[in-house]
Formats: structure tokens, C-alpha cells, sequence
């Protein structure tokens, strides 16, 4: 039996249905670009920004010199909403990896099979980062014509978008392989959407206090979301801070390690 295919081909019509609604997102915002570009709403924006405080903006994604007129800035303050909707897709995929099995009863069926949990545990989770990835080659592809499209002749973009997408696709693989470690002890009864969107939005909403108290800035470190905003990553022109890099290296492997001891110590219901 091909796990691996029988699971990849199981996760195609989530991809397709994630990939297509992230793409028409992505074409709606970027068409509004020529107006923010050309009407001056740009420069309106920047006024009415330039009145928050700097902490206030740097939390949701901002900075006091975000030029929403340039092409790549502009489409920078779209790819955090894009890294919003792709980090809780990781999260769906990895926290449903391993609970499916129970809560479809589908385990019995691979129990008499000659499979090892060891075996289950790794297609399973190549499976999901295999799907991860193609979600991510789409979006990749999909920002990559729409910026060639609204580019001036010259604009050099695409360096700078391969930066962006590959801090982005690192806090993604957090996200994966946390949620992979977690499908490994929540029960049968666990809903992984509301599982995903709940462990998300507590990360980012941390994030986003540690970016208006100084007091509380250590929270930063818990929300990896806030480790690769594209905003950040283009002003600074560097995919990853060394200390953010290597946490999310360090969570990735821990989850993994974690995920792979527990689910070979489960107690399957069958």
C-alpha cells in the first residue's frame, strides 16, 4: 500500500480549494495597486499612518516608512494577510494529520495492515509537507505574474520576493510540524480547524502585545508569525534574524522528535 500517495491525493482538494481562494485574493488586492499608485491614496494612507505610534504599526505589519505606491511594499502588506491564511492552513494540516486516523476509524483498517507506526508517522507527515510546499509554489507562481504584470519596465522584483516567501515558508514548516506534534495527543473528539485557528491567533495576538509593551517583549519569541513579517523581511532586506532562525529550526525539529515518541506510544482507539 502507497501511504503516501493515498494521503497526498487525499489532501489535493483542500490544496486546490486553500490555493484557489488565496490566488483570488491575491488578483483583488493587487488590483486595487494602479489606484493606490496613481490617486494619491497612497500618500493619504501614509498620513493617516504616520499619526499611529510606531509600536502600533510595527504590530500589524507596518512601519512609519511603508510607501503602499511602491509596487514591492505594497504587495509586502498583502503577503501578511497571504502568511495569515497560509500558517493556519499548516496548522489544519498538521493537527488533522494523525487524529483522522481515529476519529474516521480508518486505523483499524491500517492496523491490519503491514504497517509500522514508525511508517504511519512519516508518510504522514511527507504527505502534508509535500502539500505544504505545492500550496506554496502556487501562491508563489500566482505573485510572481500578478507583480510582472503591475511592474514598471525595470522594476526588479523577484529576488526579493523569493526572500519574502522563503522567511514566510519557514514559519509555515513551525506551524506544520507544531500542529503534527499535537494531532499526536489530542483526543478522537478534537475538532483540528478550531484546534488551528485557536493555536494561530493566540501566537499572533502575543506577537502583536509584545510589539506595543516593552515590558512584554519577550512574547515575541512565542508568535512565528512575527518572526518573518514580509514588511520586515523587505525593509531589511535579510530573509530570517539569526535568533529567529534558529528557534524555528530548534521548535521544527522538537516537534517532529516529539510528534514521532508520542504516536509510537499512543493508545489507538479502534
Amino acid at each position: 500500500m502507497n501511504m503516501y500517495g493515498f494521503e497526498t491525493r487525499r489532501l489535493l482538494k483542500g490544496l486546490l480549494t486553500w490555493s484557489a481562494v488565496v490566488t483570488l485574493l491575491l488578483v483583488l488586492f493587487m488590483a486595487f495597486f494602479p489606484s493606490m499608485a496613481e490617486s494619491g491614496l497612497a500618500d493619504l494612507s501614509k498620513y493617516k499612518l504616520d499619526a499611529l505610534p510606531p509600536a502600533v504599526l510595527e504590530a500589524f505589519g507596518l512601519s512609519v516608512t511603508t510607501d503602499l505606491s511602491d509596487l514591492l511594499q505594497y504587495y509586502a502588506y498583502i503577503a501578511q494577510y497571504i502568511l495569515m491564511a497560509a500558517a493556519i492552513y499548516a496548522l489544519i494540516l498538521g493537527t488533522s494529520a494523525l487524529i483522522k486516523e481515529e476519529s474516521e476509524g480508518t486505523i483499524e483498517f491500517l492496523y491490519a495492515r503491514p504497517v509500522s507506526r514508525l511508517e504511519i508517522t512519516t508518510n504522514k507527515l511527507l504527505s502534508i509537507v509535500t502539500i505544504l510546499w505545492a500550496f506554496n509554489l502556487v501562491t508563489l507562481a500566482a505573485s510572481v505574474l500578478l507583480l510582472h504584470t503591475f511592474r514598471d519596465p525595470g522594476y526588479e522584483y523577484l529576488p526579493l520576493t523569493l526572500t519574502m516567501f522563503s522567511g514566510m515558508l519557514a514559519a509555515q514548516m513551525v506551524f506544520l510540524t507544531v500542529g503534527f506534534a499535537l494531532s499526536t495527543v489530542l483526543s478522537r473528539y478534537s475538532n483540528p480547524v478550531t484546534v488551528g485557528l485557536g493555536l494561530f491567533f493566540v501566537t499572533y495576538l502575543l506577537g502583536a502585545i509584545a510589539a506595543v509593551n516593552e515590558q512584554l517583549e519577550w512574547l515575541k519569541y512565542l508568535s512565528p508569525f512575527h518572526y518573518v513579517q514580509p514588511t520586515s523581511i523587505l525593509a531589511n532586506e535579510v530573509t530570517i534574524e539569526q535568533v529567529y532562525l534558529h528557534i524555528m529550526l530548534l521548535t521544527t525539529i522538537t516537534a517532529i522528535l516529539f510528534a514521532y515518541w508520542r504516536y509510537r506510544r499512543k493508545d489507538l482507539l479502534i
